[in-house]
């Protein structure tokens, strides 16, 4: 069936029946604010698990959460008339989280999630409750529900119980007001998820909530926030169909599987910047290396890096542009230093000496012929088409020909350095900073062409392919896990009602379930399928091949941060290193973040710690393993950003010749965006925010090669 209608006031609505939400439909409910309608096909395997439920009750038969308590109290016998009670009890006592809040797209997600799985039909809950959560979602309540307290054992019992409370009205239920959304502090909104206009997801801290309204305040406050819904009384069974599953961890699972996707693309790209940055090889990309090693997702990695860099005049081209970029910054240094020194002898009462004035004209000359080692066409512009042909020369001819180019051009330099000596003692003193920078020219050039061509790169550059394919695996797996755990029953007991005979009305149905109490008796099962485990196991698994990702990206950065490995950026890819510092402390960072990773994947599925007096004595401990691997998540996005930067400061050295035709569109995004080249220090986070922030927007995700 289709997910999505229409109504006749042009409203969309997602339709859940238990069976058929996607992941994506998780995060546009979240995120997007899609409203929600629980699907026709639904309603009658609701109500007629219900009437199941009825039956039972009115045979007084013992069943776990129905007529007796809850784990290690399940032999204790409840009357009928307490049945209410204990369902408000369970959720009371259960209320039990700490933390800080979640977030509210999390929240969002579950409670889409907790409706989506009692719309199956095997929870034995009204449908009245359910149109009350979905009414709730859709009314854009905040309920506050604490990050941590679940093991995982009956699934998110602890979180769930603080959602069901705001959905009963209790007052020790809270909620987050809508005038708090207009004044929510700096820092606390973000944009996540998909590339749309999207209102900000909320990240409010604890104290922000505020206790929900009972009785004659209750309409005041609906009115006043624009809520529909209608607090629900509990019957029997409904606390544990609200509170038992794991719909908390597997909201978190949708989510970030999402968002994991976006940024193991996005670490694709910024694999492909940093090879350009760093004027690596191409050859570790070759299709017939990865089709004998045809790991799935391997190939598919090659050839987006391929692609990324088609086109490019860096990676095809032997000639290190970095080394020439550097080599006419340090000429102009030497003009400038030349200038201040005939300043000094003017201000001391003297004049500059003509030989000043004569090593000046030299030194604009050499300028001038290191901005012509490129190609240029008649109006001074980069040859483009000589480029692309001199790129598709073999590497010795390439090399042969700009060691032509080069070679007069190192020998005015030297004849200039000789002009320098032979100047009298008193001016020559003048001229140390002068000499020093024709020097740093010098060399320069001596490094600009390779005596012959570089054979690999370093692990992190050839072997990227190889690792972030496993990141990509993992994805796969887990969504699959996670796609099959959204439309699951995960409470207990779960109740499969008799089949009914064809074509039974719902009163005639409930009255076949009276006279068939051997059928009925059958219909109810107990088991364990509230237990996190699929998805502790999985997100722990994906923490993993996620913090990989920010590894091999921290490893990059290092890389083009230090000269000694970059091939001709300057050190910590900043002119006048010593007095600037660049991204020497970016590297640190995502050092940092990388190692805060190694620490957050250690599993916590591995952990088992019994509750519940030993009947729980198996827990997966899932909504640990979720927040861990969000946390991961959050680091890798901080490292690849870092990573994008720096590859983004080192193509600047780079020009005037470009990176492929693809990165070329990115660069140019972030240079419109507002990131700016780094000249000299300044406070480098809010660079590290602005990336952060175009890696989330449309125009950027767009740039992203599909497979």
């Amino acid at each position: 069936m289709k997910k999505i209608v229409r109504k006749s006031n042009d409203v969309d609505f997602l339709c859940i029946d238990g069976e058929s939400l996607s992941i994506e439909d998780v995060v546009r409910v979240a995120r997007n604010r899609v409203r929600v309608k629980v699907a026709d096909s639904a309603k009658s395997r609701i109500r007629r698990c219900r009437m199941v439920v009825e039956a039972l009750l009115e045979r007084r038969e013992k069943v776990y959460g129905l007529t007796t308590g809850f784990g290690k109290l399940r032999d204790v016998a409840i009357e009928p008339e307490d049945a209410a009670d204990l369902q408000v009890n369970l959720l009371r006592s259960h209320a039990a989280g700490t933390g800080r809040p979640f977030d509210e797209d999390v929240v969002r997600a579950a409670m889409l999630l907790r409706a989506n799985t009692l719309c199956k039909g095997n929870s034995g809950i009204r449908l009245e409750v359910i149109e009350s959560l979905v009414t709730m979602l859709n009314d854009d309540v905040y309920p506050y529900v604490p990050s941590k307290g679940s093991v995982g054992a009956s699934g998110d019992l602890a979180p769930l119980s603080h959602l069901s409370l705001v959905l009963i009205c209790d007052p020790s239920g809270k909620f987050y007001p809508r005038e708090s959304r207009k004044s929510v502090p700096a820092g606390s909104r973000t944009v996540a998820g998909e590339a749309s206009a999207f209102p900000v997801v909320l990240k409010p801290p604890s104290e922000a909530f505020v206790p929900m309204p009972a009785g004659r305040e209750f309409r005041e406050v609906a009115n006043r926030e624009g809520w529909t819904f209608a607090p629900v009384t509990l019957a029997a069974k409904e606390g544990l169909a609200l509170n038992n599953g794991t719909q908390f961890m597997a909201a978190i699972g949708c989510l970030s599987l999402h968002d994991a996707e976006q940024l193991m693309r996005t670490a694709e790209l910024a694999g492909a910047m940093s090879l350009e940055a760093i004027r690596g090889i191409r050859d570790a990309f070759d299709e017939r290396l990865h089709l004998v090693r045809p790991q799935s997702f391997q190939p598919e990695v090659a050839r987006s890096i391929e692609r990324y860099i088609e086109g490019s005049q860096i990676v095809d081209l032997y000639l290190n542009s970095a080394n020439v970029y550097r080599a006419r910054i340090h000429l102009a240094e030497a003009r400038e230093h030349l200038l201040e020194s005939s300043r000094q002898i003017e201000l001391s009462g003297g004049s500059a000496p003509q030989s000043f004035e004569a090593i000046r004209g030299k030194l604009v000359e050499l300028e001038n012929e290191v901005v012509g080692v490129y190609p240029r066409t008649k109006k001074n512009a980069l040859d483009d088409e000589f480029i692309a042909l001199l790129s598709s020369k073999p590497a010795r001819e390439q090399i042969e020909f700009f060691d032509q180019k080069l070679s007069p051009i190192r020998k005015r330099a030297i004849e200039t350095l000789r002009a320098l000596e032979n100047l009298e003692a008193a001016e020559f003193a003048r001229t140390n900073k002068v000499r020093t920078s024709v020097i740093a020219a010098l060399d320069q050039l001596n490094e600009a062409v390779p005596d012959s061509p570089i054979v690999q790169d370093d692990y992190s550059f050839r072997c990227f392919p190889q690792v972030i394919s496993c990141s990509f695996r993992a994805l796969e797996h887990v969504r699959d896990v996670v796609q099959v755990e959204i439309n699951s029953a995960t409470d207990n007991p779960l109740i499969f009602p008799p089949e009914a005979p064809r074509g039974a009305s719902d009163d005639e149905y409930r009255k076949f379930l009276r006279g068939n109490p051997d059928a009925l008796s059958g219909s109810i099962i107990g088991g364990g399928n509230f237990h996190g485990e699929p998805l502790a196991i999985g997100l722990d698994y994906l923490a993993i091949a996620i913090s990989e990702a920010g590894n091999i990206s921290e490893r990059r950065i290092a890389h083009l941060v230090d000269e000694n490995h970059s091939r001709g950026l300057p050190p910590f890819l900043i002119e006048s290193s010593g007095l600037n510092s660049g991204f020497m402390i970016a590297q640190y960072t995502a050092a940092a973040l990388a190692s805060e990773n190694k620490i957050l994947c250690h599993p916590a599925s591995v952990d088992s710690i019994p509750t519940c007096a030993g009947t729980e004595d198996h827990v997966s401990m899932g909504t640990i393993s979720a927040r861990k691997m969000r946390e991961v998540l959050g680091n890798v996005r901080d490292i690849v950003s870092i990573e994008l930067l720096c590859a983004y400061q080192g193509l600047k050295y780079r020009q005037p010749l470009q990176p492929g035709n693809a990165i070329r569109k990115v660069v140019s995004l972030l240079g419109s965006s507002g990131v700016e080249r780094l000249s000299r220090d300044r406070a480098i986070y809010q660079d590290f925010e602005r990336v952060s922030e175009i890696m989330s927007s449309p125009e950027f995700l767009e740039l992203l090669i599909p497979w």
